[in-house]
């Protein structure tokens, strides 16, 4: 069954007065999937055509379902103070919508803030509060717990998982501020976690994370005594240099990765079989460069049902290339889903909107999703109908 997803959060549900004939309006453009936040982070969002006000300021690192306290250990969530009703998934699901589940889940300030130890490190020490650490245990059992609780509400079909490994150094924090140009090597290096568990793992495996850790250091103290910034092509080949050289950098990378996949794989073990679970590998440009956050995609697909993939911009032959990319690095017969932005950042009208949605699927893609209702103006939302009509129409559910 195809999938026609549409991005929403739960306070652009709750501004519909009419769910029942929402649900009609959402399938006649086509859409079959409500992909509804049931977990999140912090954010300043615009909404252009919200009811209950127009700017919004999300609940940090809230949880929108209900779930047990009981199955959690040390870190526990932090529920939403005003959740997703079970009686508006109920009426969208009885008025023909699917439901998935897209939970953020460990970009997350405000727990990172409340458990810095579970938070990731940099070689010099810094907490990076707004990403908690797969390597740790407790970390772990948080997102396989919260993964189970909200597979486990009867009305949800599928989750799709975003931020399961170690968000990069430039995403996720209120204000960020750098006066130096980015720079790929340096901004990878600043990124990697080295807290306890990390290098104690790595260790374990017989990596000497402790040398990694001090020769990024020692890199990046030398480069920030610089006169000047690097370009970015050039940091293209320094970083190429440090993975092909450094061999103990490689196996720690290597390392990170395994982190992300077992854990997916243990979270898809967890939940019932009944419910798919997609990854959103990356919050990078290319999804490709997924690894910088700890994401292998080709064992990352195996351990899930598919993977979903963000492909933004207004250049047809460059995400194309991206799509291809993934689609190559990716197992045979995987499951690959692509999120597409019907908006004035990436298109200037309906016509090249539709054009790259009829381009993708030229190239394969059946499966697509659309990000994200309470973002876009009327207009743009009426663009995923014009785009969807011209393809073969999915028919009931998607599964």
């Amino acid at each position: 069954m195809s999938y026609r997803g549409l991005y929403i959060y739960p306070w652009d549900i709750a501004d519909q007065e009419d769910l029942p004939g929402f649900a009609t309006d959402m399938q006649a453009i086509g859409i079959n999937t409500l992909c509804v936040a049931s977990a999140y982070h912090a954010g300043k969002f615009l909404r252009p055509h919200g009811r209950g006000g127009k700017v919004f300021f999300p609940q940090d690192g809230a949880v929108y379902l209900p779930t047990r306290p009981e199955t959690y250990g040390t870190i526990r969530p932090i529920m939403a103070e005003q959740g997703l009703g079970v009686d508006a998934m109920q009426v969208l699901r009885a008025h023909g919508l699917s439901l998935s589940a897209w939970t953020v889940l460990f970009h997350n300030t405000a727990l990172g803030a409340r458990y810095p130890q579970f938070a990731c490190h940099n070689a010099f020490g810094d907490c990076y509060p707004y990403s908690l650490c797969p390597s740790h245990r407790e970390v772990r059992a948080y997102g396989i717990s919260l993964c189970r609780d909200i597979a486990a509400h009867p009305h949800i079909d599928d989750l799709v998982i975003e931020t399961s490994g170690w968000q990069p150094f430039h995403h996720g924090f209120h204000h960020e501020m750098s006066l130096l140009s980015p720079n790929p090597w340096s901004d990878t290096l600043l990124g990697l976690c080295f807290c306890g568990a990390c290098v104690a793992g790595a260790t374990g495996a017989g990596i000497g994370a402790c040398g990694v850790r001090q020769r990024v250091r020692e890199h990046l103290s030398a480069y920030f005594a610089r006169r000047g910034d690097g370009t970015a092509a050039a940091g293209h080949d320094r970083l190429m240099h440090a993975v092909l050289f450094d061999d103990d950098l490689r196996a720690f990378l290597r390392w990170r990765c395994g982190q992300v996949t077992s854990l997916v794989a243990e979270i898809r073990q967890a939940i019932s079989p009944d419910v798919s679970v997609h990854v959103i590998p990356s919050v990078q440009a290319s999804p490709v460069q997924a690894w910088v956050e700890g994401t292998d995609l080709a064992a990352l697909a195996g351990a899930c049902d598919g993977l979903e993939v963000c492909l933004y911009g207004a250049d047809t032959r460059a995400l194309l290339s991206r799509f291809e990319d993934v689609h190559d690095i990716m197992p045979d017969q995987a499951s690959l889903r692509a999120v597409l932005r019907p908006a004035a950042c990436d298109f200037s009208d309906a016509a090249s909107f539709c054009a790259q949605v009829d381009a993708l699927a030229q190239h394969g893609v059946r499966d697509f999703a659309f990000y994200n209702f309470g973002h876009l103006r009327r207009e743009n939302i009426n663009w995923i109908g014009q785009a969807l009509g011209d393809l073969p129409a999915p028919t009931g559910r998607a599964s």
